[in-house]
């Protein structure tokens, strides 16, 4: 069993939480020129920020704690099944954090010209396998399949693609009812690489095709009922054009949505 406190964050909380600090006001920083409007504009959306950041960090933190004193409390009279599943709970909720928290720092990255892609030769296949088995756990009983296009050799950087892979992965599985049925499709056109990731959930609501790529953008709780930053799919974009490339998403004629990471490579 791994350390929870080593995966919940990279840095003991009082490192963690500056460096979260000044990677949120990264993200909202303005010109000291800039119209009082503005400024009123941005201190509104640093609240709301804050607001978001601290609800999101509390929720799995309270699963935790909620998890462990239960433990803690009765582990002489326990079975060892229930023992298990308290541990299962408090691993998962510390890797959401752990993911939670990577965003944030990625997206400050991004947008300060800090992630310089690392290129190097991968086949296409085996980097969307590697993606798949860390997904495996979250899936509870639901399918991936692959549309075979045989061996694809691509130039890019393996861990900054994987990384944009296993954020569509995720929201499909956040998405979708379970259980939840992934489709992806890879291959080359156009002298581009691709990947396209499709899922049998909602579909994306008219007119915000465009929109849910924007930084902190999530989907209306009246449609979905999910947790996050709403970096995903913004961090999925920014990780396709440092690779000359672009993200798209259409509806399903069959219901879900499939997106679409293109790449030079």
């Amino acid at each position: 069993m791994k350390n929870i406190s080593s995966v919940c964050v990279k840095k003991a909380p009082h490192d963690t939480q500056p460096v979260l600090i000044k990677a949120m006001n990264t993200e909202l920083k303005v010109s000291p020129a800039m119209h009082p409007a503005w400024e009123e504009e941005r201190e509104r959306l640093h609240r709301q920020m804050l607001s978001s950041v601290s609800h999101d960090l509390k929720t799995p933190l309270a699963s935790i704690i909620g998890s462990l004193e239960i433990y803690q409390r009765m582990k002489a009279t326990l079975d060892p099944e229930k023992r298990n599943m308290l541990m299962e709970t408090a691993l998962q909720e510390a890797y959401r954090l752990d993911v939670f928290v990577t965003n944030i720092l990625d997206m400050a990255r991004l947008d300060e010209g800090r992630m310089v892609p690392q290129r190097t030769h991968i086949q296409l296949k085996h980097l969307i396998d590697d993606c798949i088995g860390k997904m495996a756990s979250r899936l509870q009983g639901g399918s991936v399949s692959i549309q075979p296009s045989g061996d694809i050799d691509v130039w890019v950087d393996a861990g900054l693609i994987s990384r944009a892979v296993q954020h569509l992965l995720d929201n499909a599985v956040k998405y979708c009812p379970p259980p939840v049925e992934i489709a992806i499709r890879y291959g080359r056109e156009n002298e581009m690489a691709f990947i396209a990731v499709s899922d049998n959930g909602l579909g994306i609501p008219p007119h915000r095709e465009d929109e849910i790529f924007n930084k902190y953008t999530r989907l209306a709780k009246t449609d979905y009922q999910v947790a996050g930053t709403g970096l995903g799919l913004s961090i999925c974009r920014a990780i396709a054009r440092l690779h000359d490339g672009n993200i798209t998403v259409a509806n399903r004629p069959q219901g879900g949505a499939e997106f679409t990471l293109t790449f030079q490579g």
